[in-house]
């Protein structure tokens, strides 16, 4: 199971609604390392309905260069895409313009983060009202939210890399 957590009170308000961060790993297989991903998703419920927090998600979205249900976009290539990641004592920081975010990580998804270098940050524009902040996930139904295929055609992606704090 995980546990996701809401990113900021203020987007509830907002017609975005209320921005959520989840994290889990894929893999590893005997030819792949375990690569750790995070999803920001809305829970559908700003200030203009569901539809108009779509339409601002990806809005925003492409205005910062990320193509919807397209290829990854790499930020450390792409630096006008403005997403930042720390990884450091257990957490989470991701930063992008629209939004700042904590969220809790497992001993392996921080591993993995140092291991690969990067997140691969999944950005549906579709809502996932069910997923409540706070609130366990089982993990079949995080898989079957991540693989429905409207949402696989609706979701931005970035490879953020991952920076620590130097010591």
């Amino acid at each position: 199971m995980t546990t996701s957590n809401a990113v900021s009170k203020a987007h509830s308000a907002h017609s975005i609604g209320t921005l959520t961060v989840i994290s889990w790993t894929l893999g590893p297989t005997d030819d792949i390392p375990a690569t750790p991903f995070l999803m920001v998703y809305s829970l559908g419920d700003g200030l203009h309905g569901p539809e108009a927090g779509e339409a601002e998600l990806r809005s925003t979205l492409e205005d910062m260069g990320v193509p919807i249900g397209g290829i990854v976009v790499d930020a450390a290539q792409e630096r006008g895409i403005g997403a930042h990641l720390l990884v450091e004592a257990g957490r989470a920081v991701l930063t992008m313009p629209f939004m700042n975010a904590q969220c809790l990580v497992p001993e392996d998804w921080q591993a993995a983060a140092y291991a690969t270098g990067h997140v691969i940050v999944k950005v549906p524009v579709v809502p996932w009202p069910d997923a409540q902040p706070g609130v366990p996930i089982a993990e079949d139904r995080l898989k079957a939210f991540l693989t429905d295929e409207h949402v696989v055609r609706n979701s931005g992606l970035i490879a953020v890399p991952v920076s620590r704090i130097q010591g």
